[in-house]
């Protein structure tokens, strides 16, 4: 995926595309009004999911029915880290150090996030880099047609292995009880 990524926006870079800085494409909001107030997480699925921008990414779910982030599709960006996750569905979150990212008028948010993480952003600093740092930087950004046929190529990609991802525990599974049940 890295490798396809890389191909697909160094030649979008190496385009003459329109330079624009982060600011102009990219809307943040602040997430004080969808922190969970409760952080005695349950592990019930049906409701609330309480996220972080790291690995972890679901902390957990919690029964708040006030404060619900449920405007559409979005970036979470840790202001500290500078990881991201893309998320379409309703949620709260633990952290200010939270931007919720979306996408401005013929941006596709999609490809705006795969950018950033073709941009590779990383630091050793603990700081907020957000506003600082991100919002200014130029980038190259192709006519909307193309963003969404980009953002279309690697969402088919992330779909395509998350399937191979779930085939391959399932297969685990089935060989996991063959060779328990084999010598009965």
């Amino acid at each position: 995926m890295n490798t396809i990524r890389y191909r697909l926006y160094t030649q979008t870079h190496n385009e003459r595309n329109e330079l624009v800085q982060i600011r102009d494409i990219l809307n943040y909001e602040q997430p004080t009004k969808y922190l969970v107030t409760n952080t005695d997480y349950s592990f019930n699925i049906e409701s609330t999911p309480v996220l972080t921008a790291n690995k972890a990414f679901i902390l957990g779910y919690t029964d708040e029915d006030f404060g619900i982030y449920d405007k559409g599709e979005n970036i979470i960006f840790d202001d500290f880290t500078m990881d991201m996750k893309f998320v379409d569905f309703p949620f709260k979150v633990k952290s200010s150090a939270i931007k919720i990212l979306t996408a401005k008028r013929n941006v596709d948010l999609k490809f705006m996030f795969e950018y950033l993480f073709f941009l590779d952003l990383s630091s050793n600093e603990h700081k907020r880099h957000y506003i600082s740092e991100i919002e200014p930087m130029k980038i190259s950004l192709p006519d909307f047609n193309q963003q969404k046929q980009i953002s279309i190529v690697l969402s088919s990609i992330d779909k395509k292995l998350k399937t191979e991802s779930e085939i391959r525990m399932l297969l685990i599974k089935q060989k996991q009880y063959l060779l328990a049940n084999l010598f009965i």
